[in-house]
């Protein structure tokens, strides 16, 4: 579990824990807690079962000889839970082991009813990568449920910090929607574990009775599904990967109807757990980071399909931060493990027509994820999307000369020469209002994100000039800059890039247009 668990007391709603984390003051009488065990899943070391508890202050678990055994005993001596699915590990092999649980609320204890359950053979079974089942375990048999085997979960999106909605599938193709909501505080990375019930508000650790469903393969989400009346869902970890639960009811055409399912693996949209022990390695990995550059290599296996986007942070922060929306809308799909040197002004390797920002002093976000193209469907996340930010190294300093001399001042343009020295690679000029540009001096280049007036002259250059890209490529003379405004003092703002890829920035003397 990780630390969003231990806040559960504090924050679960109360549809989930009614009388939240105090014990019964002033009295008052306490709501009888319910208590439930299933079980889900057997290895050859270990159990896993599922504890469904509402309307408690306290809940714990214990193994037992299977003899009598009281509410007292389990509370006093088991381990403290939340509920949800539950994994014991270290356990014999093809050896029987009854589970206990008790609830309290107060003074009001209860016992659910204990549940046996018999570990594999240490040579025969346990999950394993060539069993069709392994992500979804064996369920037990339960009069009135139909038992379902999830074979994958697609679709996965978070929309906002804590609405994430994700389409689990069915082996036959059906699908089951559900919309959930998590804690406010979580971010559109990993899953929130915990229970969630059904409900039509958007408190946390709940699932949206109003959009969510049960839809048969073939139809379509648009008035051809049923919607879910009852039932919940628990979330949790189990060896690095998701474990969810699902008691799910129903209306189909006035029949009631209720499935049961487990699902193990990665969920579409959320990353896997922190803590996870499947050992894989970072899906982005910064190599390399100068003043107007930065490498970095995506680790995919061979074959495996990826989106990647690069952002400004500024940018970033002024949209609605959601990282599966930047990968699916504006990542680049790609394949395979591949090294991405990200220099300014340069067009791509991997990627034709997209032309490289790397300004000096900038914080960026590279984000990435893998697809899933299964079905065709390029925008599917097969997992999270990994976030990393980078901070490009303050400009190098220059060292070429270029020569500004002024020839005319008129009315609304002005004409100057541009000469180069030796080592000069390229040359941008633009004309900024003496006026504005005290203003920048004055703090504004801190409040757009810069850390000094030089970077953000540096960054704000290029763009002020006439050409959209480098605007002198070689000595220039007689050059007119034309629609100034009459009567206004400009000052002639000039960034100098040498062919070491050193930057110098400086202001020539101001002058002021005829009236």
């Amino acid at each position: 579990m990780n630390k969003i668990q231990q806040l559960l007391c504090l924050i679960l709603a109360p549809a989930l824990l009614a009388v939240g984390c105090n014990k019964n003051a002033d009295n008052a009488t306490a709501v009888t807690p319910t208590i439930s065990l299933t079980a889900v899943d057997t290895t050859s070391d270990s159990i896993t079962f599922v504890l469904n508890v509402k309307d408690a202050t306290d809940v714990a678990y214990m193994l037992y000889d299977g003899d009598n055994i009281t509410a007292d005993a389990v509370l006093s001596g088991g381990t403290a839970t939340e509920g949800g699915v539950i994994t014991i590990d270290d356990l014999n092999a093809d050896t029987k082991y009854y589970v206990a649980a008790s609830a309290r609320n107060g003074d009001v204890k209860v016992m659910a009813e204990p549940i046996m359950m018999t570990t594999k053979s240490a040579t025969g079974g346990g999950n394993n990568d060539d069993d069709d089942d392994d992500n979804n375990g064996e369920l037990p048999e339960i009069e009135g449920v139909e038992n379902i085997v999830i074979t994958k979960t697609k679709d996965g999106r978070w929309y906002e910090p804590y609405n994430y909605y994700v389409t689990f599938v069915r082996d036959n193709g059906d699908r089951i929607i559900l919309d959930f909501y998590t804690l406010d505080e979580t971010m559109s990375v990993y899953f929130p574990y915990g229970m969630y019930s059904f409900d039509t508000n958007y408190a946390p650790f709940t699932i949206h009775s109003e959009t969510s469903g049960y839809i048969p393969n073939g139809k379509s989400a648009d008035g051809e599904g049923y919607l879910f009346t009852d039932g919940y869902v628990t979330v949790d970890v189990v060896d690095g990967y998701y474990a969810v639960y699902m008691m799910l009811t129903y209306d189909e055409n006035g029949t009631q109807r209720t499935i049961q399912g487990y699902y193990h693996g990665i969920l579409s949209g959320a990353s896997v757990p922190e803590g996870d022990d499947t050992g894989s390695d970072e899906l982005i990995e910064v190599l390399e980071v100068g003043s107007n550059s930065f490498s970095f290599r995506i680790n995919a296996e061979e074959g495996q399909y990826w989106r990647c986007s690069v952002v400004d942070k500024r940018v970033y922060d002024l949209s609605s931060p959601n990282p599966g929306a930047w990968v699916v809308t504006y990542g680049f799909m790609l394949e395979g493990t591949l090294t991405f040197n990200w220099e300014n002004g340069k067009e791509c390797e991997h990627v034709p027509g997209l032309v490289m920002e790397a300004m000096s002093s900038t914080d960026y976000i590279i984000l990435a994820a893998l697809m899933d193209v299964s079905d065709g469907q390029e925008n599917s996340l097969l997992g999270g999307v990994e976030m990393v930010q980078v901070r490009t190294k303050a400009p190098a300093q220059g060292t070429g000369t270029v020569d500004i001399h002024i020839d005319e001042v008129n009315r609304n343009d002005v004409v100057f020469d541009c000469i180069f020295g030796d080592d000069v690679w390229c040359c941008y000029v633009a004309m900024m209002p003496t006026q504005r540009l005290e203003e920048i001096k004055a703090g504004e280049y801190a409040q757009a994100g810069f850390t000094s007036y030089e970077s953000c002259m540096i960054s704000l250059i290029p763009a002020l000039s006439h050409d959209s890209k480098r605007q002198f490529l070689e000595t220039t003379l007689d050059y007119k800059w034309d629609y100034l405004n009459y009567n206004t003092t400009y000052t002639m703002c000039v960034l100098v890039e040498d062919m070491n890829k050193g930057v110098k920035f400086f202001e020539c003397e101001p002058f002021t247009t005829a009236n």
